[in-house]
């Protein structure tokens, strides 16, 4: 379960960020993060989640709301230029029926937002 390695590097990024936003003194307690999370990052949003719950505890991120927004697979043809969705992890493109493209979303991992007290 690797959701627990991404929660507590969560963790250590808000410990960075909450210090640095207090001029290094630390001590800024987390009301809740939002994630943006690719459907082809491998990451299960409810284990994470569970995972979060145990890797703040004892920090300044205890208790705080983690929110997940999912983001989907979308694809640039190379061939006809279209913009698509890819669904069912069919790759090729909804348009043409392609398969030279490039991918636009779905691989992210990433804090979007920290509120922070």
């Amino acid at each position: 379960m690797h959701e627990l390695a991404i929660a507590e590097s969560i963790i250590g990024i808000l410990k960075e960020q909450t210090s640095s936003a207090l001029g290094g003194s630390g001590g800024g307690r987390v009301n809740s993060v939002k994630l943006r999370i690719g459907e082809m990052a491998g990451v299960v949003p409810s284990a994470l989640e569970f995972s979060f719950q145990i890797a703040s505890k004892g920090t300044m991120a205890e208790g705080a709301a983690l929110y997940i927004e999912n983001v989907p697979i979308t694809a640039k043809c190379d061939d006809c230029s279209k913009v698509f969705q890819i669904k069912g992890y069919c790759f090729e493109c909804a348009s043409c029926g392609g398969g030279n493209f490039k991918l636009i979303t779905g691989r992210e991992l990433l804090i979007e937002e920290i509120d922070v007290e």
